[in-house]
């Protein structure tokens, strides 16, 4: 019943009631789910399990001083629905248009090196049951991923072409933090908490690079491209309670205001959504005065799309760093505040995909994105178009560790 949509849940409940067949089906169901339970090894939870649970029946955060905002109001009255959903392709580039030869090459070799630990830390692999050999022998003889990421971010600037696009969407978006992850797992500080973490990254990374560089894998880029709707689910159980990571800050995200439904409608899609999320989760995690953050997806606030929106209580000084980041000078903004404009950049080029009839100018103008401060909260969101009801559910489904 968890998987199902609203729509289809009250279409199953009015079956148990009225269709026999139905019912006897339920019952042969729970009767060998009860045979599997005794045959069934015992296991601890996770120790996070209790709290990530917990989380989900906690009230949401009252976010209606934010939703009562000029911008808000001024997204409400100019918010238009494109004609046509993202479809991928824009924003892609050959690999072979990066210039630096060593960049291009790490870049190939951490698609490979990802796409070997991604079996290692699936629902059925022995680090999904705590059994973590395997994966610390393959980390142990590949490349050093924190290492490298620090190396090749380092000239990494705000820029406008596809190129700088790609690569700071391939380098500073989901990398970041599963190369914080994957450096805690290759010296042995590991648990289920972690390969969960790793799993959801390091798929996220993979489709987000494939996304960057069409050269890269063609053939599973041809498989994201193809209609596959992803829900919000999908959203919900890799961002509620997890442990986020940007470069040298640390931060935990909770998931309040999340609507049930659909969010995209091919993976190139999702990973163009996902990628918004982690540049405006690594902005907001690294100016936390808490240790932590929220993650929303709200939809009807603004009729027509869905609103991403991360927040998180800020002290005055790194809130107004943020308006640094989309100044002219920003090229000459120090590593780490180059690293943030980098980010907004990216936000910036992806809402110009997902609404290509308005400049980016425009969007910014009539707050399909940007940032606010209330109180001692700083909210930093993006609009995206939402999907008609008619589709409601999410028929995307993918594994994940058993814990």
């Amino acid at each position: 019943m968890g998987s199902l949509s609203e729509d289809e849940k009250v279409s199953y409940e009015s079956l148990l009631e009225t269709d026999k067949a139905t019912r006897e089906l339920v019952s042969e169901i729970s009767d060998d789910w009860s045979s599997l339970a005794l045959l069934s090894k015992p296991a601890s939870l996770d120790p996070e399990m209790r709290a990530r649970t917990l989380m989900t029946v906690q009230p949401p955060p009252d976010l209606s001083m934010f939703l009562e905002t000029d911008e808000v109001d001024r997204l409400r009255e100019n918010y238009s629905k494109p004609s046509t959903r993202y479809l991928g392709g824009d924003g892609t580039v050959d690999s072979s248009e990066v210039k630096d030869v060593n960049l291009k090459d790490g870049l190939s070799r951490t698609y490979e090196h990802l796409l070997g630990i991604l079996p290692l830390v699936s629902g059925d692999s022995p680090s999904a049951f705590g059994d973590f050999s395997a994966l610390q022998k393959f980390l142990g003889r590949n490349i050093d991923l924190c290492k490298q990421l620090n190396e090749w971010s380092v000239a990494l600037s705000p820029g406008e072409d596809p190129v700088s696009h790609s690569l700071q969407r391939s380098l500073l978006a989901s990398l970041p933090s599963l190369a914080h992850f994957i450096d805690l797992a290759g010296s042995g500080k590991i648990g289920l908490s972690e390969v969960r973490r790793i799993f959801y990254l390091c798929r996220d990374q993979l489709k987000i690079m494939r996304a960057s560089f069409r050269d890269l894998d063609p053939q599973r880029l041809a498989d994201d491209e193809l209609i596959r709707i992803h829900g919000t689910h999908l959203l919900r159980q890799k961002w509620t309670g997890a442990r986020h990571s940007f470069f040298d800050s640390s931060s935990f995200a909770k998931c309040g205001n999340f609507f049930e439904g659909p969010i995209s409608e091919r993976c190139v899609e999702f990973a163009e959504y996902d990628s918004n999320l982690y540049c405006l989760a690594n902005l907001i995690a690294s100016r936390s005065a808490q240790g932590g953050f929220h993650l929303e997806l709200i939809k009807d606030a603004v009729p027509g799309c869905v609103l991403a929106v991360a927040h998180a209580e800020v002290n005055s000084n790194r809130h107004d760093e943020l308006d640094s980041l989309i100044t002219p000078s920003s090229s000459s903004l120090p590593s780490k505040l180059s690293h943030d404009a980098c980010l907004w950049s990216l936000l910036q080029g992806s809402m110009s995909r997902g609404f290509p009839h308005h400049s980016i100018g425009e969007l910014s103008e009539v707050s399909f994105f940007g940032k606010q401060r209330v109180n001692n909260q700083t909210y930093l969101w993006f609009a995206w178009p939402e999907i008609e009801n008619a589709q409601a559910g999410a028929v995307a489904s993918t594994g994940k560790p058993g814990q």
